[in-house]
Order: C-alpha cells, then structure tokens, then sequence
C-alpha cells in the first residue's frame, strides 16, 4: 500500500475550473478516472499489470485523460507514476495499490467533481417540459406576445441563477473535503469564488482556520 505525497483534491479543482477544457470534455476524463480508481478497489483486476496503468498513446486516454491537464496530475498525487513500459511506450502506472482510504476519498471527490459539472436530470426535464410548454403557438396581441417573451426571459433567468447556486454549493463543497482531508492545504480564495470571478474573501480566506 502507498500514501500520495500531494494533494489531490487541488488538482481536482483545476480541472473543473479549466476553461481550456469543455464541460462535456472534463465530465469524460472524470468518468474515465473513476473507472481507473475504481478498478484499484477490485482486489482481483488490481493484480493485473493491465488494469494499474493506462497506456498513453492509447486513442480512448488521449481523448478522455490527456484533454485535462489536471487529469494527470491528480493521477500522480494518488500513487501512479509516469514511466515507459517493456514495450518502450509511455504509461501512468500505479505498482503499489494506494491504501484503501486514499481510494474511497479519490471516488467521494471525483462524484463530487461530476455532481458540479454533470446537471441534474430533474433540471434537465424541468428544461426539456418547458421548452414544449406552448407548441401551438396561438394568435396573440403584440401584448401578450411581449409579456410571454418576458414571462420566458424571466424563466430562463430563475433557471440560470439557481443552476448557478447549485454549481457554487458543489464547489463549496469540494473546497471545504479538501480542507477537511489535505493536510497542505493552505487558505486562499475558495472554489466558488474563483468560479464566479468574485473578488468577495470569506473570513476563512481572510484568517485562515484555527
């Protein structure tokens, strides 16, 4: 068993703030990531050389792992280590099996990662019903026409602002499992703030914590 020797959690919210990265590009290279873990748990597939390293070169990584700088980065500061393998191609692999609690915190703060960029499917249906609220569109005065557009603006805007305070929860979130589970961790601006661009300090990231 191995103990990492930084702090993952930090590079996992590098990842979810990267604005080189889609939203839809970091959700797959998360996904990819919990399988990875995951199959550390596996006390059968972790004794296969196959399933503790992850072919760089491979098109499937490329595309899901390497698209997220970060990716890499918190891969290492849990155990894996970039070397070539007998085949003389480069590889992230892991030849101890980071102890178990390592694990089950990798998998809470990657689910927690997921949960700030993956929208819920209840919002996702509140969407797709309002969108075929009226399909038969009747004859209207400029009037109503008007007073529908802003009922519609003034939806759209509820929806955005509360898909935003759910973003910024998840963020907090995350920020307070780092502080509570990285001994490194230093004060600073939390995750929401820098999220939302707010310049606005908390009086934790004034003071710090006892």
């Amino acid at each position: 068993m191995s103990t990492p020797s930084t702090t993952p959690g930090i590079h996992l919210q590098d990842l979810v703030l990267d604005s080189a990265a889609t939203s839809e590009q970091k959700s797959n290279c998360l996904k990819l990531m919990k399988v990875v873990v995951k199959n550390l748990f596996d006390s059968d597939k972790n004794k296969d050389e196959k399933y503790r390293q992850l072919k760089l070169d491979n098109q499937k990584v490329r595309d899901k792992l390497l698209t997220c700088k970060s990716a890499v980065d918190y891969l290492k500061a849990i155990g894996f280590v970039e070397t070539t393998s007998t085949e003389n191609t480069p590889v992230l692999r892991v030849d101890n099996i980071p102890d178990l609690e390592i694990l089950q915190t990798s998998m809470e703060q990657l689910n927690n990662a997921l949960q700030i960029l993956l929208p819920k499917k209840d919002d996702v249906t509140k969407s797709n019903s309002s969108a075929f609220k009226h399909p038969i569109e009747e004859k209207l005065s400029e009037k109503q026409r008007a007073r529908r557009l802003l009922e519609e603006k003034e939806r759209r805007e509820r929806d955005d602002a509360r898909a935003q305070r759910k973003r910024n929860i998840a963020l907090l979130k995350q920020d307070k499992f780092v502080r509570e589970n990285d001994q490194n961790w230093k004060s600073g601006p939390s995750a929401a703030c820098a999220k939302a661009g707010s310049s606005i300090s908390t009086f934790r990231d004034r003071h710090g914590e006892n």
